[in-house]
């Protein structure tokens, strides 16, 4: 898609949306596939992540070749840092 109004800073496909339930994590992790023109593909969660020691907040903001890379970075990106005494929010304006 091409468009030319210079007031536009970014074209993002919402290609897919994957919804991930995890065993004492609520609420589900939803994992959004963004296709980014000229670029790839990026799955953007819905949760943040604070493992135990961590200074702060995390999820995966890669760009990858395929939604389906874009995917399992984003899960793998949560699960780095999951552990009973993780600390899990909701990311405002997902």
């Amino acid at each position: 898609m091409s468009l030319s109004d210079k007031r536009i800073r970014e074209i993002r496909e919402i290609v897919g949306v994957y919804e991930v339930s995890i065993e004492g994590v609520e609420p589900i992790l939803k994992v959004k596939i963004e296709k980014h023109e000229g670029m790839g593909f990026m799955g953007v969660a819905n949760l943040e992540i604070k493992g135990k020691g961590c200074a702060s907040f995390y999820r995966s903001l890669q760009i990858c070749d395929t939604k389906e890379k874009a995917f399992e970075d984003s899960v793998r990106g949560f699960f780095a840092f999951y552990s009973d005494e993780a600390e899990v929010r909701k990311v405002k304006d997902w």
